[in-house]
């Protein structure tokens, strides 16, 4: 594998909450629900919290790939 290749393919990570969130057949329903919150709401609202965390690692592996 090239260097260049090894080194970012963290970067396909970060795709990974659009290519949930663009597909509205996943999450276009009411059920199941949390704590009353429509799934709609809260898939949504949980690839908000993914994004951060996808976000995070890929600056860390991106950052040891570079030492």
């Amino acid at each position: 594998m090239p260097n260049g290749m090894r080194r970012n393919w963290p970067l396909l990570l970060l795709a990974l909450p659009f290519v949930f969130l663009l597909i509205p057949q996943i999450y276009n329903r009411i059920d199941p629900q949390l704590f009353g919150i429509p799934f709609f709401i809260w898939y949504q609202f949980a690839w908000v919290i993914a994004g951060s965390v996808i976000t995070y690692l890929v600056y860390r592996l991106r950052e040891r790939a570079e030492q």
